[in-house]
């Protein structure tokens, strides 16, 4: 039977199938496909699935596997329209050590690509390489895969590379018995196998899915029954896509004329003097009661003038434009056009221009034509002082001398060590922040353990060196500036043990940012007695697919000098990075960076509490060099990020340019109906 089974299933394999919409879900191994073996299909754009399985080593212990226990945990990025990112961190054990304890931990990291190219009548084609950095290329393989479908039935066949695992020839078929249930069978290049998956309906959750896999190896009894369960999810809402959009308060879709022709019609009012000073003063009211401070308004040239410092909006500053910009359409303002300046610590950092009577346009009628035409009007430069401002309003609502409290959590992790699976330190770090005056702020940063495992116990624990307990992590009084497209900020104090001295100066032109960071730490208790620091990045925002794309060099808070490379891509206002960092040691990473925070902060005239707007996780493993050696480096590339920095508090976590705004025009649209008419 077993020598029919692999002739019959490769020759469904190759059959011209296509037709039919099928899930798709990662497999055993953290790839999109079937049991073991992948497909042709990748992880849609925008969404994460993480993935828990028991399978033992599918491919390495062949033999005897019903003797070991297995744990095996995948994460999975739609990273880009083609291309699909993964995890694995994979713990096998021997379920009976008699003499030797059998020990398989491996972090690793793969990547599957598929050409964009599609006909219903030729096959998708994918390529994958897996195991990138593994300490020992347990799973080591590079694959091509072609997958074609036809009604309820999707073939795959492929070619592999490796020492050992996907070696070969290697295909399946998949079988739609219902929306929810697929049957699966598969040659793995060393094993036939038969598997089930089943997934929640599409009706049955709207954000998230879940799916149950299990699988038989039909050429060995002695192998255990395998699982697999997976939950995917999006990582953004799409706000982007003029077509998709519902105005809020359970209204219908707007219809959305397709010829881009209509005509709409928004007139500016002619008021009377009182009228007029009546208005300014239920604006201005209307902004302080909102939570916005150092607010400045009144006319610049032609245009309505509002500067304003936001800490109320903390995920993004284009809700801040939206609400402020929706006040104006909705107290009917009689101005044709307007400028926006954003400010941090009542530093004016960037001026946003455009037409108030498009925006009404479009906030009244919603359209392609009325969408493109006041995305048009938008500029966003460098604040100009050459053009004086005529203010009715000056510097309301100051911020100088509130108390913020930031609340974060502090995560520290090792993973996959020879010690065990995964070892932490969760941790509480509050954040006291304070604007003593125009460009001058002084910020306290500390540190409290709340939850250890034991490894990383304080006096007992095998890291216990890496539990530095209850300590205070900075304090630090900072100078910031701005010149042209420039930021500096001077900082000096406390940085960990080290009186330190920091310097960044950042160049931010559209989709360009440079930057230059100087620092110098001092401490005579110290190992390393004197630390000096000096890195360049560059960064180039592409506003396509919202991505970020940076590159550091120079030398390290620990004294290494290389490189690293960075890749972030938003979804919404979360973003997962991929890196490359080469300085002593060689390794590769995936991390995640959201906010921690309300989308709209409670604020008053003296005290606000909030969470940090960017917390980030890394997991990273190291590569093994020539030697065949990798150990597990926590203080390589490190670039300290200090609290108060240009990237995340002046400039919107680096999305503070026109095409960044250009593309999300809607989101200000969202703003208006969110906060102004509720």
């Amino acid at each position: 039977m077993l020598n029919f089974t692999k002739p019959f299933l490769f020759t469904l394999c190759v059959l011209q199938l296509h037709a039919g919409n099928f899930y798709n879900s990662t497999n055993f191994q953290g790839f999109t496909g079937l049991i073991n073996t992948p497909n042709a299909e990748i992880l849609s754009d925008g969404k994460v699935e993480f993935s828990f399985s028991n399978q033992v080593d599918a491919f390495r212990e062949r033999n005897n596997k019903d003797a070991f226990t297995a744990e095996q945990y995948f994460v999975n990025f739609g990273l880009l329209p083609n291309l699909e990112f993964s995890g694995r961190l994979s713990n096998i054990e021997d379920k009976h050590p008699a003499g030797r304890d059998f020990l398989d931990r491996d972090l690793s990291a793969s990547i599957k690509y598929q050409i964009p190219f599609y006909n219903p009548y030729f096959p998708k084609i994918a390529l994958g390489i897996q195991d990138i950095g593994g300490a020992a290329d347990r799973y080591d393989a590079k694959f091509i895969v072609l997958s074609q479908k036809y009604s309820f039935v999707r073939g795959s066949i492929g070619y592999g590379f490796s020492s050992g695992h996907l070696d070969g020839l290697f295909g399946g078929i998949e079988v739609k018995a219902t929306d929810w249930c697929y049957l699966m069978s598969e040659y793995d290049t060393q094993n036939t196998r038969v598997g089930l998956r089943l997934n929640t309906p599409k009706q049955l959750f709207h954000r998230v899915d879940l799916s149950f896999l299990a699988n038989l190896n039909v050429e060995d009894e002695k192998e255990d029954f395998s699982f697999a369960i997976n939950l995917k999810m999006k990582l953004g809402d799409d706000r982007d896509n003029i077509t998709k959009i519902q105005q809020v308060k359970g209204i219908e879709k707007i219809d959305v004329p397709s010829t881009g022709n209509t005509e709409y019609e928004v007139t500016t009012p002619i008021v009377s003097e009182d009228v007029f000073k009546a208005k300014m003063r239920t604006f201005e009211e209307k902004l302080i009661a909102f939570g916005f401070e150092n607010i400045d308004i009144g006319m610049k040239g032609t245009r309505f003038y509002v500067a304003y410092e936001n800490h109320v909006l903390e995920h993004n500053e284009i809700d801040a434009m939206g609400v402020i910009l929706g006040y104006m359409v909705a107290l009917d303002l009689p101005f044709e056009n307007f400028e926006l300046v954003v400010k941090k610590s009542d530093v004016k950092i960037r001026s946003v221009k455009g037409s108030l009577f498009l925006y009404k346009a479009f906030i009244n009628n919603l359209s392609k034509k009325s969408a493109k035409d006041f995305k048009f009007s938008l500029e966003m430069d460098k604040y100009d002082p050459s053009v004086p401002e005529q203010l009715f309003v000056q510097n309301a609502n100051s911020s100088y001398f509130k108390t913020r409290l930031e609340i974060a959590p502090g995560l520290f992790t090792l993973v996959a060590t020879e010690i065990s699976v995964l070892d932490y330190i969760v941790s509480l770090r509050p954040y006291m922040h304070w604007t003593l005056y125009k460009g001058i702020d002084l910020g306290v940063l500390a540190d409290f353990p709340v939850l250890t495992s034991s490894n990383m116990d304080e006096d007992t624990g095998v890291y216990g060196y890496y539990n530095k307990g209850n300590q205070l992590l900075s304090v630090l009084l900072s100078r910031s500036d701005t010149f042209d497209n420039f930021i500096n900020i001077a900082s000096g104090g406390v940085y960990k043990e080290y009186l330190a001295g920091f310097d960044t100066l950042t160049y931010s032109n559209e989709n360009h940012t440079l930057s230059f960071k100087a620092g110098y730490l001092n401490d005579d208790n110290q190992d390393v007695r004197t630390r000096k620091i000096y890195l360049g990045t560059y960064s180039y925002y592409d506003y396509h697919y919202d991505t970020l794309l940076s590159l550091t060099a120079g030398k390290y808070y620990d004294q290494d000098t290389g490189f690293d490379i960075k890749f972030k891509r938003f979804f919404g206002d979360t973003a997962i990075t991929a890196f490359y960092q080469n300085t002593t040691e060689q390794t590769v990473g995936v991390g995640i960076e959201l906010p921690l925070t309300p989308k709209r902060v409670a604020n008053n005239r003296y005290f606000q509490i909030k969470g940090k707007n960017d917390f980030s996780y890394n997991l990273r493993t190291t590569i093994k060099d020539s030697s065949g050696q990798n150990f597990i480096r926590n203080n390589i590339a490190l670039n300290p990020k200090l609290e108060f920095n240009a990237n995340s508090r002046f400039l919107n976590r680096d999305r503070l340019n026109i095409y960044y705004l250009q593309k999300h025009i809607l989101r200000l649209r969202d703003a208006y109906f969110n906060y102004v008419i509720q």
